[in-house]
């Protein structure tokens, strides 16, 4: 039996579409399976070891390369496949498949319920490891337990060197940056925070995690910003180094806690319900406002809703992990 994962972004949908991969191996021990994913993202399902083959998709090629993708889709001849990402262009290129089998998952948009049978009616509280799990119990009639299976192999950390990083350090991590003002928390609470974290534990040594674009957006010599000088692998192995990390709705959080790492989102315009990280790794903290998820459309902006969390906040929820 072949089957084909349909998930090509973004990063932490991706981590959180992980668990569907073991359900699948439950379901058919002896099948494989393959995933479709946007070229950018390939290298966080290398991470993955039950996929067995990548079909990657250059985003930006237009109609030329979605005839590309069919044409390499349909040579597989695949038993199923299941669309997780449930908008027009994935549904589009799942009903123009060869395919035995194609399902897609829960509140699909865009219409694209109309090119591919959603399995069942969205319940906007459930979650989306969840909601991507039923798309497999639906076909099974077996309820799963989501579990991640993600391998971090060892890479050079050689860009690290200079910050004397070594695995007996007591590290954590700070993952401020995210898409939109009302998932941001405002960098002068993460250098009050990182004071405070100093304060209480000055062998503390905490890093800035970011793409190039992030670096020095927080100034702070309590801080270690190594922003930019991360790959997909290289961020894997330097979150396993961390005691806990804390941070944005983020895919690099959405990662840290399906490794296993402790963490605290910290949430301010995302939905809760759907994208809240999945287990007992994680603490979440939220202004609550009712205007969540405002998405910076309503009267209330980042200073009324997100910026009400303070670092006291944060701290209060991490210092049993400084000790």
């Amino acid at each position: 039996m072949k089957v084909l994962i349909v998930k090509p972004s973004s990063f932490g949908d991706i981590i959180q579409a992980n668990p569907v991969l073991t359900a699948i191996k439950s379901a058919w021990p002896s099948c494989s399976i393959d995933w479709l994913v946007f070229k950018q993202w390939e290298e966080t399902v290398k991470m993955f070891p039950l996929v067995d083959n990548i079909i990657t998709w250059d985003r930006k090629g237009g109609i030329k390369e979605f005839l590309r993708v069919l044409k390499e889709c349909n040579k597989q001849k695949y038993d199923l496949v299941i669309d997780l990402q449930g908008l027009l262009r994935t549904a589009l290129l799942v009903r123009m498949m060869n395919a035995k089998q194609k399902i897609g998952v829960s509140g699909m948009k865009e219409l694209s319920w109309l090119l591919v049978k959603e399995p069942y009616k969205r319940n906007k509280k459930e979650n989306a490891v969840i909601r991507n799990l039923n798309s497999v119990s639906c076909l099974t009639g077996v309820q799963y337990t989501p579990k991640f299976d993600i391998i971090c192999e060892s890479v050079s950390l050689d860009e690290l060197k200079d910050f004397n990083l070594s695995k007996d350090d007591f590290v954590v991590a700070f993952v401020p940056f995210s898409r939109g003002k009302t998932k941001t928390w405002d960098s002068k609470n993460y250098v009050e925070l990182a004071r405070m974290i100093k304060e209480k534990n000055k062998n503390i040594k905490i890093l800035v995690l970011g793409s190039v674009k992030d670096y020095e957006k927080i100034k702070s010599e309590n801080v270690i910003d190594i922003c930019g000088k991360t790959g997909i692998k290289e961020l894997a192995c330097v979150l396993k180094m961390c005691k806990f990390v804390i941070g944005a709705d983020t895919g690099a959080m959405h990662l840290a806690n399906a490794l296993g790492i402790r963490n605290v989102f910290i949430f301010g315009g995302s939905d809760i319900n759907e994208t809240s990280p999945y287990g007992d790794n994680a603490k979440i903290i939220s202004a609550y406002l009712p205007c969540s998820p405002c998405r910076g459309k309503c009267k209330f902006d980042t200073e009324k809703c997100l910026q009400k969390i303070t670092p006291k906040d944060v701290f209060e929820n991490i210092k049993e992990w400084i000790k």
